[in-house]
Parts: C-alpha cells; sequence; structure tokens
C-alpha cells in the first residue's frame, strides 16, 4: 500500500519555551488505513481494537457529518504517539485519517471545533502543551514549558481559549488565538493557588465558565473547586465577570468534575468519595454560575459506585446538559460495570431523567485514567455520542478496547390513515418492550407528510433490542407492529405498514387503494369503534361543527355524514385496537 507522509514542524519557539520540546510531525495517511472486523457488538461500536494509554477525545464536525477521536496509542499505527480515527457514519466504520510521531506516551488529548470549520487536538506530552490542527496537519507548541493539565474550549467565533496548570507554582495562567492557534495572546493570570483547570463555553452566548480546585490541599483532590466565569469582549479576548465563588467546599475527595453552562442554568458535576464510597453529585445554577444549589446525587445506580464522568451541554428542546458516567458494584455481586446516561433540561436543571445504560461491554479502570467522552453533534437531532475503553473477552481473556456509541435511535416509518389521504396528520409513535406488560420504553410526536412518511428520532432505544412500535392517532384505531417486534441496528429502523395488512399485529388494517391503512373513527380512544364515537360525529354534524376535531375523520375541517360513513362501518364490522395479551 502506498502511503503518502506530509511532515509539517511546528513553528520555532524561543529558546525558553523550547527547553525539553518534543519535534512532534504528523503523518497524513492516504489512502486511509481501514479498520477490519469492525462491527456492532450489541449497542457498542468498536473504534479501536487496543487499550489507549492516555485519554481519548472526540468532537463532530457538522460540514461534513464526521466524528473525530484522538486516541494516544502507540499500538495503533507503528511509531505513532497519537492517531487520529475517524467515522462518516456514526460509528459504523473508522479510517486512520492521520497520526503523530514519533512514538510517545500522550497522558491527555483535547479535541475541539475552531474557527473556519477546523479541528483541532491539543495534547500534553511531558511539561509542554501542544495544538495540532487536524485538517491541515500543522502542529505549535502552546506558549511556554512547566505545565501538568490543561483545558481548552472555542467560543462560537471560533476563538479558542486554554488555562494551563503550571506545574510546581499553583499558577493558572490563561491565553487566547484568534488564529487557530498559530499565535496565542498575552499571558493573564487566573490565581496563583489553583489546580486542573475545567472550561466550557455557554450553549447559549460566548460566556466561558471555569472551575479548578483551590486553595490546593496536600491531597489534591479534596481541596475546594472554586468557580469563575468569563466573558469574550473580541475575538481572542476574555473579561471576567462577576466574582471567584467557592462551590463545592466539601473537603471529601472529589477526583473528577465538569462544568456545564446553558442560558441561565448552570451545573457542576462531581465525583464524590467519602468512607470509602463514591457517586455522582450535581450543584446547579439558576443565574448562570453566580451562586449554586445544594448538591444532589445523580449517579442512582443501586449497589454501585459511580465514578470517572464527563459533561456536555445540548441542544434538544430547549437546551440543557448530558451527563455520562462509569459504575462499578461498591461489593463483589456478580453485577458488571456499566456506562451510564442521564440528562436535563434547563427549564428543570435539577430534574434529571432515571439512569439508563449507555453501554452492552463493561467499561474499564485504569489509573491511566482514560475517562468516558462525550462527543455533542450539535445538529438539527441534537444528537450524542461517547467513548470510552471497555473489556471485550478476546479467547477467554479480557482485551481492552475503545468503543462508541451515540444516543439517538432514529425511525424511518410510514404510515398512512384510512379516512384522512393524501392529507396527513400528526401522530404519537411509542417504542413499548415486547414482554408483557409491554412498558412505554419511549414516545414521540411526528408529523406524517402526504406521502406518510415520517423521521421519529428516540433517545432511549436500543440497538440490538426488539420493540414494538405502536401508532397513535386522534381518532385512529391504536396500531401496533407485527408480532415479535422490529430492532434497530447501529441505531437505524425503517418500518412501512402500508405494504401488508400482517405488518400490523393481529393484521389490524385495512386497504385503502394499494395502501394498508390505520383503521378510523375512535373519536374518544378507548380502543374500539362503537355507538359512542358514532354518535359524536351524529351530534357535530348536526351542529355543523367543523375545524381540527376528533370528529372529523376525514380531515376536510367539516363534520358530515362522510365522516358518519366511516364510524358507521367500523362500528358494524366491530373494529378496535388488537394488541398482545
Amino acid at each position: 500500500m502506498k502511503r503518502l507522509t506530509l511532515i509539517i514542524a511546528f513553528a520555532a519557539m524561543t529558546a525558553a519555551g523550547s527547553a525539553g520540546a518534543q519535534d512532534f510531525r504528523a503523518v497524513i495517511n492516504d489512502p486511509q488505513v481501514q479498520h477490519s472486523g469492525n462491527t456492532e457488538w450489541s449497542n457498542d461500536l468498536l473504534v479501536s481494537g487496543s487499550e489507549p494509554q492516555g485519554r481519548p477525545s472526540g468532537v463532530y464536525r457538522n460540514s461534513n457529518s464526521t466524528i473525530y477521536v484522538s486516541v494516544p496509542d502507540t499500538n495503533i499505527q507503528s511509531g505513532a504517539a497519537i492517531v487520529i480515527l475517524a467515522s462518516s457514519d456514526n460509528g459504523v466504520t473508522w479510517s486512520n485519517v492521520s497520526a503523530l510521531t514519533p512514538a510517545s506516551v500522550i497522558p491527555k488529548t483535547k479535541m475541539v471545533i475552531g474557527s473556519l470549520d477546523s479541528v483541532y487536538c491539543f495534547f500534553i506530552s511531558g511539561p509542554i502543551v501542544y495544538c495540532w490542527n487536524v485538517l491541515n496537519n500543522r502542529v505549535t507548541q502552546v506558549r511556554g514549558t512547566g505545565f501538568r493539565d490543561f483545558d481548552v474550549a472555542s467560543s462560537s467565533t471560533g476563538s479558542m481559549y486554554i488555562f494551563m496548570d503550571s506545574l510546581g507554582t499553583n499558577n493558572i495562567p490563561r491565553y487566547g488565538s484568534s488564529d487557530g492557534g498559530v499565535t496565542w495572546g498575552q499571558r493573564a493570570l487566573v490565581t496563583s493557588s489553583g489546580a486542573h483547570p475545567r472550561i466550557s463555553f455557554s450553549g447559549t452566548g460566548d460566556t466561558l465558565v471555569l472551575h479548578y480546585y483551590g486553595p490546593v490541599l496536600n491531597d489534591t483532590a479534596t481541596s475546594i473547586i472554586r468557580g469563575a466565569r468569563y466573558r469574550e469582549s473580541a475575538s481572542g479576548t476574555l473579561a471576567a465577570v462577576g466574582s471567584f465563588i467557592d462551590v463545592v467546599r466539601s473537603n471529601a475527595r472529589k477526583e473528577q468534575f465538569e462544568a456545564v453552562r446553558h442560558g441561565t442554568a448552570a451545573w457542576i458535576v462531581y465525583s464524590h468519595e467519602e468512607s470509602g464510597n463514591s457517586d455522582i453529585r450535581c450543584k446547579v445554577s439558576s443565574n448562570g454560575g453566580s451562586s449554586y444549589y445544594d448538591s444532589t446525587v445523580i449517579g442512582d445506580v443501586s449497589g454501585m459506585n459511580e465514578i470517572w464522568l464527563d459533561a456536555k451541554h445540548h441542544r434538544r428542546n430547549q437546551g440543557g446538559v448530558d451527563v455520562i458516567y462509569q459504575s462499578r458494584p461498591a461489593v463483589e455481586s456478580g453485577v458488571g460495570p456499566a456506562m451510564n446516561f442521564t440528562t436535563a433540561l434547563r427549564s428543570s436543571p435539577l430534574s434529571f431523567l432515571p439512569s439508563a445504560r449507555f453501554s452492552e461491554n463493561p467499561p474499564s479502570f485504569s489509573f491511566i485514567r482514560y475517562y468516558p467522552a462525550l462527543i455533542p453533534y450539535y445538529d438539527a437531532t441534537g444528537d450524542a455520542g461517547a467513548i470510552w475503553v471497555a473489556d471485550f473477552l478476546a479467547d477467554g481473556a479480557p482485551a481492552r478496547s475503545l468503543y462508541f456509541d451515540r444516543m439517538i435511535s432514529t425511525l424511518n416509518l410510514t404510515a398512512k390513515l384510512e379516512a384522512c389521504s393524501p392529507v396527513q396528520d400528526t401522530i404519537t409513535v411509542q417504542l413499548r418492550n415486547v414482554t408483557s406488560p409491554y412498558e412505554i420504553v419511549d414516545s414521540k410526536k411526528a408529523l406524517l407528510s402526504n406521502l406518510g412518511t415520517a423521521t421519529v428520532n428516540f433517545t432511549n432505544a436500543v440497538s440490538g433490542t426488539s420493540y414494538y412500535i405502536a401508532v397513535l392517532h386522534r381518532n385512529s384505531v391504536e396500531t401496533w407492529s407485527k408480532s415479535g417486534g422490529e430492532m434497530f441496528v447501529n441505531g437505524q429502523l425503517t418500518y412501512d405498514f402500508t405494504t401488508a395488512a400482517s405488518q400490523a399485529f393481529g393484521n389490524n388494517m385495512i386497504l385503502v387503494g394499494s395502501d394498508y391503512s390505520l383503521f378510523t373513527g375512535d373519536t374518544n380512544q378507548d380502543g374500539l369503534v362503537d355507538g359512542t364515537d358514532f354518535n359524536a360525529i351524529d351530534n357535530d354534524a348536526f351542529a355543523f361543527a367543523g375545524g381540527y376535531i376528533v370528529t372529523d375523520l376525514n380531515c376536510d375541517d367539516i363534520v358530515d355524514v362522510s365522516d358518519l360513513a366511516y364510524a358507521d362501518n367500523n362500528a358494524f364490522n366491530f373494529v378496535g385496537s388488537i394488541l398482545p395479551n
């Protein structure tokens, strides 16, 4: 295989700044290296078949609908320190698009989308932080040397801001760049008594939220977590807003924390360890981070210790926060570790949904601290993915690999209504378990097109699990998909009720032209078309009622004898819903 290699050395540095700097070089893999045998295992998709040697990260680039993941792993490509893996099909297949040489242990990477829709990978090697433009493969050193940690974020203008933890001094300086990391502005000191800064930009506006340990105790993770806010005053420039505050005052171990803001709501999500027990806690602000409520536990997996987390804002509905975290049994119980997901809206910031298992592969725990990483899509659906390291049994022995999964599963549905054609209407689509009592797993409203098609995005569906699809309409008979249930594969499912009566449970549809359609006439939604429905239609017809009302079966905005005819015929034939027992 021919490989085209592009080598780009980073810009010249000052003598002080270049001391100990590694001459990292970017390698473009052309053609790209394809993974082999990358198939879905239950709900999880394999990204890389080896264990990372540092913390991976990822972003979603809307302009080309591609996920980029940075993996510090010298095993994926010979001689490489980091590889960039990309997927344009929501994680089903991955390509190794570029790599960073020479081989070196990289403890942490952080990817961001910057100006001109560029993709950047920041990483730390030794005491130096670097910026790698993944699209043009320029690698530059971020300011001087002597750092042990960093965090970076990008504003809506595309400017990037980095906060760094100075090794040995507890200084946290910050810098801004408006030219894609080529140059960084003047140093601004945040604090001389802090460690491990964590930053994020608000989901609305350009307010940056900062949290860090400080003042730093001997056991850093027992320190108070402090908070501050900044606003972008010009491209590449931040201005402090308000005062620094103590956010989490507990001296219990808080090994990890992340902060998120969306509108006037702000969250800090952190691990809390006390007396050998760990859980995930959250404090919430309703004034953009000026003050926070008392903490609440959101890691609610009974009998489990919840550790290692990530949190990002989302843009579904009105926007809010997504949280993913790993859990493992507090005591040996035969229950395996799991990756869990929960979410909340900014209007009810403490109303987190019950935690849902996000992974099938049991997540791994390591002193390397490759935390799970959320990858928000920030697209029209508000989708999100995540990467984590999991144990996979290979020849009877656990082998650690990097996996990906996405949150939203998409149903491409076709259904038609007996009397309401070609004009269609709003329906409710439910996913239900295939075993009694057939609980509702997820429910969404959708608008059928004139062709009877709708795209329905579910957040609770799990690929590889069978569900009944239930369609409800304001005056139609509730209709379920055929016996046995249907399964999402790689987050996708296509189901067409119109092709045959057998597509409905109990063959419970009527042929209208060439399409099988849902029976009409159940105006009171009691599961049966009978005299009660007929009388309601008759009364409205007598009163010349019209508009968007349930007794208008044929959707012409008039209740008349044509609507009565449909109800009378279906009542005579004892039409009603047919559901699993």
